[in-house]
């Protein structure tokens, strides 16, 4: 008798033959990690006027300072500009740096906010297809938008991309593994 009152049964040749007989477990389908794909902004393109009138007004500063004719007007030309800079470049500019997409492995996510902070997520294994459209203008740049559709759970547009061909391919990829990933999981 073993100590604590309990005996072991030590397992026979049977138990043994019946083990071996058994077929392995299948191996659990293990979840990739996500990934970032891709980190982008909108297409740089919205910053060429913001470029032009922040040139524009500097070199006009400079050529029309001590120009005018009345003092308060040399005083005042600085603070114009200074006004015209911040509210024709200067914002513009915080405006484009402030959205922001991210392409993982499974989702699509787009930030955007300054004191509230929104955050939109896709899933792309709700993804169905991804099409890409684009106007006469984001044709000469390269741009476009991708819109992702998720049949009766709507779409979710990815506006003004660059490089947008490259995106939609990648975005239809992504969609592809993911519903076969959906469909081993299922049949595993």
């Amino acid at each position: 008798m073993a100590i604590g009152g309990g005996t072991r049964a030590m397992p026979g040749r049977a138990d043994r033959r019946a083990t071996e007989r058994r077929a392995p477990a299948p191996p659990p389908v293990r979840e990739q990690p996500e990934h970032v794909v891709v980190r982008m902004r909108r297409s740089g393109r919205h910053l060429v006027w913001p470029a032009i009138v922040f040139l524009v007004v500097c070199f006009g500063t400079g050529y029309w300072w001590g120009r005018l004719p009345a003092p308060w007007l040399n005083a005042a030309l600085p603070i114009v500009a200074a006004v015209l800079v911040v509210l024709l470049s200067l914002v513009p500019l915080v405006l484009w740096l402030n959205r922001i997409t991210i392409i993982t492995t499974r989702r699509l996510i787009v930030k955007h906010g300054f004191v509230v902070r929104e955050r939109t997520e896709f899933l792309l294994g709700r993804g169905s297809e991804a099409t890409l459209r684009r106007g006469p203008l984001q044709l000469l740049t390269g741009s476009g938008d991708v819109i992702v559709h998720a049949g009766a759970e709507g779409t979710m547009i990815l506006r003004d991309v660059p490089r947008a061909r490259l995106v939609q391919r990648a975005v239809a990829d992504l969609i592809d593994q993911a519903a076969a990933t959906q469909s081993a999981r299922r049949a595993g």
